[in-house]
């Protein structure tokens, strides 16, 4: 339990400004973000300023990025005072953080944005009012000293070396400049300060003024100024909500954790270009390299798809771009069409350096193309689904050479994948894994143009792959080898995921799964499957869960809703959407807000509790409230039109509206 306090606008923390404070306090605009770091108390580290850009990678060594980051141009320090306690306060409604601290002589409140109206720029303002008479100093700090902690794969070893990606080119009154150690990009910091930096004040008097800092990368001219960029900023945000915004009849502090998970989804996209996608931690942190997984295509596009549609569309813009890059990485890998990476990087290219995840979890490739479907699904753009066939053949093509056709069975086989549970090692027959790759090849065939005997091989393979399901039980197997496994026996439990106190190795032989690969599967296809064989599923894997992913609870919340098991559907949404505002697995300050749960857990409550869905253009709400929640209203766009619908659990209405 965290000491956060929830309000249906604000959230709020009393405490010193540290790790966890400067992930929950991010702020972005999907091009910019920047932590809620302390902006009076300079970094202990060259490695802990958390300014990024989107996009902005650089070679660590041979093959392998990071996301750059960037340095402290922020800083606004009232010289020979210190805070103890900082009260800090995150406007989600204007998109505004607020700290407010007393030092010996001053009371400092500074308030600070990242412009939802102009992507280059960030905006800090600073009253101070004097408790007694006294003169202020204030130090415009610039801090070109940055380094980057890269974070290892294997997530039990502690990186410690750093690594120098930029470097100071040029450093003036009121500007910086700085190239990439590698490649020699150019960022350019514009800073300018409105107001007295100095001043003689009698108690009760206040001194203001203003920072506002332009980032520029790779020569791009300087958006014009806003007369007024705090009002645009907040206007940006009006729009924003209006669209975004769900309205809970439920408790105030429900409503409000709603709100902090679509604020910062909204932070982390770049809605207007194809050019960058959304990271596993967004622009709160430089984890997992800043590189997008399936996370960004199962978990967060679904909450665009329905609330910002062009957003939407540029994100799976983005992997169909990458198809060239694709189609390599299956080349490398010996395999036929186009495989997309597990972690993907800025230009397309596979990112994990770790064999077991990165070449066997393979159901990537599939979970992209099922994206790109559902995507043009609920927007309705036949265009989107047209650009997107290519790559359904493409990746059709990867699954035939992926797969084995064994004679004897007559049946094609997966051999060496990992489905999204990653305990229990590389299996066989992954029914998750091989539903998906089914699903990507019924969309080749149904969309791509192809020879007539490339359709008769890829409609064999679609009869003929193997799915492995137990008719005594009516329940589908997690694959060959699952109930083989030895039982897990009980584990001393402290916050953190197992894989920190129980050896890898030894976790992929026990009969535990990190997260239910066949309950992710009822969920995305929800009307594959009859109520029965979901119930058989949640009854035979969900007592075998031991949820140490962040994307684990909101998908549990989802299907349980679908079930009508109103009271786990609850406990299980109500750990999603508090993930990182109670800090579940004691991981957010050093790795950032787990950008997949904040979209898990706008699907429990949208495809679960309101129980929405599209299928085939025909809109569907079938809500099942927990006792908690008695009623739900929001906008959505479906195929072009923008509808409200409102529910009470009892009666549901969609209604059209300007």
């Amino acid at each position: 339990m965290s000491d956060v306090r929830i309000a249906p606008w604000r959230i709020s923390r009393e405490a010193p400004v540290d790790g966890y404070s400067e992930s929950l306090f991010a702020l972005g605009n999907g091009y910019l973000g920047v932590r809620g770091f302390s902006l009076q108390e300079p970094k202990r580290r060259a490695c802990d300023h958390g300014v990024f850009r989107a996009g902005l990678f650089e070679p660590i060594r041979p093959g392998i990025t990071d996301m750059v980051q960037l340095p402290d141009v922020l800083g606004l320090r009232v010289l020979g005072e210190e805070p103890r306690m900082v009260f800090q306060e995150l406007d989600m409604r204007a998109g505004v953080l607020t700290h407010r601290w007393r030092g010996k002589a001053v009371e400092v409140v500074t308030s600070r944005m990242v412009s939802m109206a102009d992507t280059q720029l960030i905006c800090i303002r600073m009253r101070i009012t004097a408790l007694e008479k006294t003169h202020v100093r204030v130090q415009n700090a610039v801090d070109a000293e940055v380094c980057n902690l890269p974070v290892h794969d294997d997530q039990t070893v502690e990186e410690t070396e750093t690594v120098r990606l930029l470097k100071a080119a040029e450093q003036t009154e009121g500007m910086l400049r700085m190239r990439t150690a590698h490649t020699g990009r150019e960022v350019c910091f514009r800073i300018s300060c409105l107001g007295p930096l100095e001043a003689g004040l009698a108690a009760g008097e206040t001194l203001a003024l203003e920072k506002r800092v332009r980032v520029l990368v790779d020569g791009e001219a300087a958006h014009p100024d806003e007369a007024d960029p705090w009002a645009a900023h907040q206007s940006a945000w009006d729009a924003l909500w209006r669209d975004c915004d769900i309205r809970l009849d439920a408790d105030s502090r429900i409503q409000g954790a709603v709100r902090y998970n679509v604020f910062q989804l909204l932070c982390s996209n770049a809605a207007g270009t194809a050019d960058v996608s959304i990271g596993a931690r967004g622009l709160t942190h430089g984890r997992y390299k800043g590189n997008a997984f399936w996370d960004t295509d199962i978990f967060m596009l679904p909450f665009f798809c329905w609330h910002r549609p062009q957003a939407a569309k540029n994100l799976v813009r983005y992997r169909l771009n990458r198809l060239d890059a694709a189609r390599a990485l299956a080349a490398r890998q010996n395999l036929k069409g186009a495989r997309y990476p597990w972690m993907c990087a800025a230009d397309g290219t596979e990112q994990c350096e770790s064999w077991d995840i990165g070449l066997c979890e393979t159901h990537v490739t599939a979970d992209v193309a099922y994206a790109a479907h559902r995507c043009a699904e609920i927007t309705g753009d036949g265009a989107l689904e047209g650009q997107s066939a290519e790559m359904y053949l493409e990746t059709a093509r990867y699954w035939l050479s992926r797969f084995t056709w064994e004679p004897g069975r007559r049946q094609y086989s997966s051999f060496f994948v990992k489905g999204p549970d990653e305990y229990c090692g590389a299996a066989v027959n992954n029914t998750y894994t091989n539903y998906m790759a089914r699903a990507n090849v019924r969309l080749a065939l149904a969309h791509a143009q192809m020879g007539e005997e490339e359709r008769r091989r890829l409609e064999h393979f679609a009869r003929n792959i193997t799915l492995l399901y137990d008719p005594k039980r009516d329940l589908y197997l997690q694959d060959e080898l699952f109930e083989r496994l030895e039982p897990m026996p009980p584990v001393r439990r402290e916050g953190e995921p197992l894989y920190k106190t129980v050896c890898f190795d030894r976790m992929q032989r026990y009969r535990a799964l990190k997260q239910a690969d066949l309950v992710q599967l009822m969920a995305l296809f929800p009307n594959d499957f009859t109520p029965a064989q979901k119930r058989a599923v949640w009854d035979a894997y969900e007592p075998l869960t031991v949820h140490d992913s962040s994307l684990s609870f909101g998908t549990h919340a989802l299907l349980a809703f679908r079930l009508g098991l109103r009271e786990k559907a609850w406990s299980y949404f109500e750990r999603s959407l508090l993930f990182d505002l109670e800090d579940v697995l004691g991981n957010t300050g050093r790795e950032g807000v787990h950008m997949a749960a904040l979209g898990a857990s706008w699907q429990a409550l949208v495809y679960g509790a309101l129980g929405l869905w599209s299928e085939e253009g025909r809109l569907t709400a079938e809500p099942c409230l927990p006792e908690q929640i008695k009623g739900i209203s929001l906008a959505v766009y479906h195929r072009g039109r923008r509808l409200r619908i409102v529910t009470d659990g009892r009666e549901t209405s969609i209604a059209e509206e300007a």
